[in-house]
């Protein structure tokens, strides 16, 4: 009978098992995050669709796509007691945003019978640069808006964005403007773009065509916006004052660029957080993505309704 001790085979020790486990989870993990980012894209992107399709409605049932921001006003400029920012005539405080005139069209009906457009809209919190007194200026406006502002439907939040306030009271995209003119929320003049206070531009007005004209950018909730820092919060779901909540430009008033995701101080552009660009839907409600280094006179032209520009659909 043969004897000799052959050896047996060795198996993984625990610790080699772990270590062998950790590997494969960091190989892994970029894969599934990029997997829950394209999820999370295509949820906002659809969410931007529906916006579109909510507009497209209104335009139909009103002859006018939905104004910027409405509210009492008096002109150009010039705000009634009780609508205007304790700090100037000039400034509006608490007119109701673009979000408010879309609800019925896009199945929120019961919703926007809860607001009462006959006083200002309400806000917990109103984020705001401290020279302006107070890091936050809220809780304002008139409580009997208090349910309807802190009921946000999903529709307006990105999942990708990164949350500096609650969910159900800060939205994740803006309506276009226009090219480089101040303050959509306070005046008409300039306005290039497709929705700005009490404005009532039709679908006929958007000459340069409803293919190559932005109706809604990502405007994510935590980006620096106007006079609000970065990671303060800038986006209220309908409250709208100085520092023109809901409204997005590629051109600030002072020629200053605002190109996708800048991160220049006091602009109003787009951004949000998913990487190296933003998404974007179009009056005629296809939603496309816009890359950060997308040339900038092409992203600046698709601000403008009638401005004579011919899109290169490259883009």
């Amino acid at each position: 009978m043969d004897t000799t001790h052959r050896g047996s085979r060795r198996g993984f020790t625990l610790v080699e098992l772990l270590v062998v486990i950790a590997i494969l989870i960091a190989l892994l993990l970029p894969a599934v995050q990029a997997a829950r980012e394209a999820a999370r894209r295509m949820s906002c992107s659809n969410n931007l669709r529906q916006l579109a399709v909510g507009a497209a409605n209104y335009e139909g049932a009103h002859g006018t796509l939905m104004s910027g921001s409405v509210g009492a006003w008096n002109g150009n400029t010039s705000f009634p007691d009780g609508w205007h920012d304790p700090n100037s005539t000039a400034l509006p405080w608490g007119h109701f945003g673009w979000p408010t005139l879309l609800l019925p069209f896009v199945e929120h009906q019961a919703l926007f019978d809860r607001i009462d457009f006959t006083v200002p809209a309400y806000a917990v919190s109103v984020p705001e640069e401290s020279s302006w007194g107070s890091p936050d200026r809220g809780p304002a406006g008139n409580v009997a808006n208090l349910y309807a502002a802190t009921h946000m439907p999903p529709l307006f939040v990105c999942p990708s964005a990164h949350r500096v306030k609650p969910v159900t009271e800060f939205k994740d995209y803006g309506v276009n403007h226009g090219q480089g003119a101040c303050c959509p929320e306070r005046t008409q003049e300039g306005m290039n773009g497709v929705a700005f206070v009490h404005s009532a531009i039709k679908i006929s007005d958007i000459k340069d065509g409803t293919s190559s004209t932005f109706l809604f950018l990502e405007e994510a909730h935590f980006g620096n916006h106007s006079w609000v820092p970065y990671d303060r919060g800038s986006n209220q779901f309908f409250w709208v004052h100085h520092v023109s909540q809901g409204y997005v430009t590629c051109l600030e008033y002072d020629g200053t660029p605002t190109p996708p995701n800048t991160t220049s101080w006091n602009h109003r552009g787009g951004h949000s957080d998913h990487p190296n660009g933003l998404q974007v839907a179009f009056v005629d409600g296809h939603v496309s993505w816009i890359s950060d280094d997308i040339d900038f006179k092409t992203y600046r032209d698709m601000f403008s309704r009638a401005g004579g520009e011919i899109i290169d659909q490259t883009y």
